[in-house]
């Protein structure tokens, strides 16, 4: 099977191979502008994925990896080189002044405008609060120092007027931070809650803010060149840019939580989210028209939404659309930069110098505000570098300003150098300072007292019935359910200004909330348990119908190779002596640790162990299946035991078994459990299969016959 797949993978790759040389001599009329954006966006899509992951390897963000595999796939390389059906390229050079298409940097500009609406609703506005007037200080001094850098760079290297509309956007790009790589590096190092986290991300939406306003104001100033007419005609159309941006902002605020109570009789979340996309595209292009950046609207919504209960509902919502269309955005940002020129020192040096320039200004600017509030000098270090990494606000103004022709081309690579060097220098160099060593804070003011509620259970099973019944509960208690998208099950209840996170792990139930919430939480947890023990009363009560554990065990299956693909000789075992059922499962498991494939050999027993006792697992005609998930493993495993004697295992036809598989998984991965279960019933029915098993003499021979018998 496998070498025909390499044949034909062999056979493709040269029947490609000569397309592209065929190409220079041949259309065959495939080159509808229609069918390439159809292609482009495929390969964009697939491609980009590679690309991300790529860079995730290196403990790089992922849109570094999408902006250089857009480089690649871009008009100035492999784009423009011919294929079959496309003499010019599959992307290839749309003009001098904009390298590729209007259609397809029209999918960017709304790849722009969904990735700032996710921005804006996972902006927490509490968090700026929880920082207190520290976040503001802080962003506040980092983005004086780096405006500062922002003003006087293009005035002192290109003669700009004060007022020019490219200084506007060179501040808005100073300014500007990321909070998806802030974000990011925070979580790999477990710092979003701590006090240096939550300052950093506090700031950085603050900054972006700013950043945001400054790019209305380049908007609002225009293409003026006359230093007469500046003064005259900047005020007004500032003022009107600030005034809808103010309404907007105001209606929005006011506005969303109303449409959210709304919403959610109206519709189900998966339609809210809909029509709450179709509102950002609408507000951002009345933005455009009364000369507000697009993304300012986006941004203005999301962020009035992420104050309502819906807020977690639409983030979870709103990924899979931000996956579509965010790689876009990226990876068009890279197909814009000329890789010719990209190396040179008129483009390589300037966006280095204007990352080392401004960077330095954050760390200064925000540092020193952070030591002054109650940072010592390793937090206030943290904090400053925290600021410095650029990103996705970054190359959204940058396509902005090249996409008005306020930007040439050479002036969008150096902005693009930027904001590669500060993400490819700060992420490794925050994550170093994370690691330090030392406390960030003087005092305990960055302790958050929460009050917590851990419960423990006896197994998994009942602690994963607890969790769904919880949310259930919470749910028809009006509370919105999200579950974060971290390592582990957390779940985050959301309602009105009521917070409670929910931890999952193992037969833990942990659940954090504000201490003047503690009560609600317990009343929860207690009628959750109340009802849960009710229902599982009533559970104890039900007799399993012999007939069903028969059927279930004999009936008629799909034949698969699950059996094969599981069975391995080192775990196969004959004449083994033990006279219980518990016995039988000690000598397997001791057996599967002695290969090394257990994490934790006494939990996997344990959890045998107890799964047989609620339900004994022997079958009919010798054959018994103990089995059961368990934290004890990573791997789904099976082990074959053939006993010297027979042993009771309460099987269905009420006959001793001899010949014993078993099965264990790992808890938290999916794996095909109960298709391997049905797998061995269905093999081992068979007279020509179990008769001789239950003869063998070694364990080869053991093997040999399940394994022989199992379909190739």
């Amino acid at each position: 099977m496998r070498s025909s797949r390499k044949a034909a993978a062999l056979a493709a790759f040269l029947f490609i191979l000569p397309l592209p040389l065929w190409a220079a001599t041949h259309d065959v009329g495939l080159t509808h502008e229609i069918t390439r954006l159809l292609i482009q966006l495929g390969l964009i899509i697939l491609l980009a994925k590679a690309g991300g992951s790529i860079a995730v390897k290196f403990g790089l963000p992922p849109l570094l990896g999408e902006i250089i595999l857009g480089l690649i796939m871009g008009p100035y390389a492999l784009g423009s080189i011919p294929v079959y059906g496309f003499h010019d390229g599959i992307i290839p050079l749309a003009g001098a002044d904009f390298p590729i298409s209007i259609q397809l940097y029209g999918f960017a500009a709304v790849g722009a405008i969904i990735h700032v609406l996710v921005v804006g609703l996972e902006s927490d506005i509490g968090l700026i609060s929880r920082a207190q007037s520290r976040g503001l200080a802080i962003a506040l001094g980092g983005s004086l120092a780096a405006l500062l850098v922002g003003i006087l760079s293009p005035m002192l290297f290109f003669d700009l007027p004060f007022l020019h509309r490219k200084v506007f956007f060179f501040a808005a790009l100073s300014i500007s931070t990321s909070l998806g790589v802030q974000a990011r590096i925070l979580q790999m190092n477990k710092q979003m809650a701590s006090p240096e986290g939550a300052t950093i991300m506090s700031s950085a939406l603050l900054q972006d803010g700013f950043s945001i306003i400054f790019l209305a104001l380049a908007m609002a100033v225009g293409g003026l060149e006359a230093r007469e007419r500046i003064w005259a005609t900047v005020l007004p159309l500032t003022l009107l840019a600030l005034t809808i941006l103010t309404a907007g902002g105001l209606l929005s605020f006011f506005g969303a939580p109303l449409l959210a109570k709304r919403f959610m009789k109206w519709s189900s979340a998966n339609h809210v989210i809909v029509i709450v996309i179709g509102m950002t595209l609408i507000i951002s292009g009345l933005f455009e028209v009364f000369g507000v950046a697009a993304i300012i609207g986006a941004y203005v919504l999301g962020l009035s939404f992420s104050r309502t209960d819906l807020g977690d509902v639409l983030v979870e919502k709103s990924q899979p659309v931000s996956e579509f269309f965010v790689p876009i955005l990226y990876v068009v940002m890279g197909m814009l930069v000329n890789w010719r020129v990209l190396f040179t020192p008129h483009i390589l040096l300037p966006g280095i110098g204007f990352a080392l320039l401004s960077g330095a200004g954050k760390i200064l600017g925000s540092g020193i505000p952070a030591l002054y509030n109650g940072f010592t000098w390793k937090g206030a270090l943290r904090v400053g570098i925290g600021t410095v990494p650029r990103g996705e606000v970054a190359l959204i103004i940058s396509s902005v300003g090249l996409a008005l022709g306020v930007f040439s081309p050479d002036i969008f690579q150096i902005m693009v150098v930027m904001v590669v060097f500060s993400v490819s220098v700060a992420t490794p160099l925050l994550t170093a300072v994370l690691k330090m060593d030392g406390k960030g804070t003087r005092g305990d003011w960055g302790s958050m007292k929460m009050a917590e509620i851990i419960t423990e259970f006896p197994n998994r099973e009942l602690s994963n019935l607890i969790i769904q019944e919880l949310l259930k509960v919470a749910d028809e208690d009006g509370f919105f359910v999200h579950r974060l998208e971290l390592d582990g099950a957390v779940y985050r209840l959301r309602k009105e200004s009521i917070f409670i996170t929910v931890h999952h792990s193992g037969t833990t139930v942990r659940i954090v909330c504000d201490p003047q919430d503690e009560g609600l939480a317990k009343t929860l947890m207690y009628e959750v348990i109340i009802h849960v023990k009710d229902r599982v009363t009533r559970i104890s009560e039900v007799i399993v119908p012999q007939e069903l554990r028969r059927d279930a065990a004999g009936s008629k299956g799909r034949e698969n190779s699950l059996l094969d693909q599981y069975l391995d000789e080192r775990t196969v075992f004959v004449s083994m002596k033990a006279g219980t059922k518990e016995e039988v499962i000690t000598r397997l498991v001791e057996g599967l640790d002695r290969t090394g494939q257990l994490l934790d050999s006494q939990q996997v027993l344990k959890d045998v162990l107890e799964r047989e006792q609620s339900v004994s697992t022997g079958l009919e005609k010798g054959i018994a299946t103990p089995h059961a998930r368990t934290a004890g493993t990573k791997d789904m495993i099976l082990a074959v035991g053939l006993c010297e004697e027979d042993v009771d295992f309460q099987a269905l036809d009420g006959k001793p078994s001899r010949l014993v598989f078993l099965i264990i998984s790992p808890s938290e991965s999916k794996m095909p459990h109960l298709q391997l279960l049905a797998s061995i019933a269905q093999t081992l029915k068979k007279d020509e299969i179990r008769e001789p098993a239950m003869k063998a003499g070694t364990s080869r021979e053991l093997y040999r016959i399940l394994s022989s018998r199992t379909p190739a």
